[in-house]
């Protein structure tokens, strides 16, 4: 039987990927003042990668990734005005609108209806809080987990301190390694509802052999999901 639902927040409940695309491609034209036709993104992905250990992830960390990749790429030669043209996105990125993927709404009323609903995001806190705040879905959640990665020691931590059996839990998102696995290692039901883009650092290549793991096409699907593993055996 299932008694609780935690979903993922960015990608999962809203748009978020694209504002990583959309800006590295700014990020690119600033750059390619220095060197014309010059891909960015194997460079940049590695120096985010160097830093997620201090700057963990979200808008703030890939910031200054992209400074740093930025005065790499130029040989130092990128200019205080565009240092500060990259910040400015950085900003931008902070204060986009928050727009939610379809059919949203509709299924998390309709999951609150008969489950104990959480979120579990990971991110900066400022950032996530502020997300979630301007979603108007803050009060469709019971708890709400702000992390700075997740992994079955962290969602062991934060069922444990919620009383959340993982074996009656059901995580939903849009990331194999950070949603699915974790909860599945767990013993708990792994929901993956795939999005149009992803983060290289997200990709996961084979699906997981376990009978408690499901894809969805869209989130609109998990209510009929849930409803067929609730009932009883």
């Amino acid at each position: 039987m299932i008694d609780t639902v935690a979903f993922d927040a960015d990608d999962t409940l809203w748009h978020n990927e694209h504002l990583f695309q959309d800006t590295q491609k700014e990020l690119e034209a600033i750059v390619q003042r220095y060197r014309p036709g010059e891909d960015i993104h194997d460079a940049l992905f590695a120096v985010e990668m160097r830093n997620l250990a201090l700057f963990g992830y979200g808008i703030k960390g890939f910031t200054l990734s992209m400074v740093e990749a930025a005065i790499q790429l130029t040989e130092g030669r990128i200019t205080a005005a565009e240092i500060h043209e990259i910040v400015a996105l950085g900003k931008t990125m902070m204060q986009a609108p928050v727009d939610l993927l379809d059919g949203v709404e509709e299924t998390l009323a309709q999951v609150t209806e008969r489950f104990r609903v959480i979120l579990i995001t990971k991110g900066d806190i400022v950032d996530q809080t502020s997300k979630i705040e301007r979603s108007g879905l803050a009060d469709r959640f019971e708890q709400v987990e702000i992390v700075a990665r997740k992994d079955a020691a962290v969602y062991r931590t934060i069922f444990r301190r919620h009383g959340i059996d993982p074996s009656r839990t059901v995580m939903v998102g849009n990331s194999m390694p950070s949603d699915v696995l974790p909860i599945l290692e767990l013993g708990g039901y792994g929901v993956h509802v795939p999005y149009a883009l992803l983060w290289a650092h997200e990709a996961h290549d084979a699906d997981p052999a376990s009978t408690r793991f499901h894809r969805l096409e869209r989130l609109s699907e998990l209510p009929a999901l849930l409803a067929h593993l609730a009932r009883p055996s």
